[in-house]
């Protein structure tokens, strides 16, 4: 079996506001509807999309607070 396709278990945060909805992921026009808030077993590929998406949303907000930390210091410069 290709690693990939083997099964792994995830968990996906849950709250009551921004993080309630289940997420879905698609690779290769294969999709998949997963669950927040309880350990399910998806297929690599989709954990492996979801892995992405985590290390890009703190790729950006570590460029957003970086941003803001250099418009506050050409603020304080004026």
């Amino acid at each position: 079996m290709n690693e990939l396709e083997e099964y792994v278990p995830v968990r996906l945060f849950k709250d009551k506001e921004k993080y309630n909805d289940d997420v879905f992921v698609a690779v290769n026009g294969e999709g998949c509807l997963i669950r927040r808030g309880e350990t399910v077993w998806i297929r690599r590929k989709f954990a492996e999309v979801l892995a992405q998406s985590d290390r890009q949303d703190l790729y950006t907000a570590g460029l957003m607070e970086a941003q803001a930390e250099e418009a506050a210091r050409q603020e304080r410069q004026f």
